[in-house]
């Protein structure tokens, strides 16, 4: 299969899921074939500017993902982004690109993936302030959690058990 980038038009992206439903055809349905197809679908669905669908199909794929042990989740949480971001919710979409650049680990054959984010942040205005008040909310709910899981990690940390 020819490998698409976040800047595949809808040729060669429609042309890859066509590959790799033939594949699943082929082969059989694996775990991993079947998530490949809903990011790929996704991706598609977003192409034609089927934004509500899209992000239905993307947010299958990252529970699919959960469900299934799929660790390799970083793209479908970018193209999630990018559909939260179409629908006019830039602040969400920022967040969303912050924690993704926040929470990985990237190496270098993540630089696409990074600079894809990073290209985002060209269609942000006052990039700075949102930025700020990011890290204040990031701040404020890790010294301030809502959830039972992260306030006995707050405690735990503190405790240095």
């Amino acid at each position: 299969m020819k490998k698409i980038t976040y800047q595949s038009d809808l040729n060669e992206i429609g042309n890859s899921l066509m590959d790799c439903l033939s594949q699943i055809k082929k082969e059989g349905e694996t775990k991993e074939l079947k998530f490949e197809m809903l990011l790929k679908y996704g991706r598609v669905l977003f192409l034609k500017n089927k934004i509500e669908k899209a992000y239905q199909t993307f947010q299958q794929g990252a529970v699919y993902a959960m469900e299934n042990n799929i660790t390799e989740v970083k793209e479908i949480y970018f193209w999630t982004a990018r559909c939260i971001e179409e629908t006019g919710d830039k602040n969400i979409a920022l967040g969303n690109y912050l924690m993704l650049l926040e929470n990985n680990q990237y190496s270098e054959n993540d630089s696409e993936f990074v600079d894809a984010i990073l290209d985002r942040f060209n269609f942000f205005t006052d990039l700075e302030d949102k930025i700020r008040d990011y890290k204040l909310k990031r701040d404020e709910a890790l010294k301030n959690p809502k959830d039972l899981l992260s306030k006995l990690n707050k405690f735990l940390k503190e405790k240095k058990i």
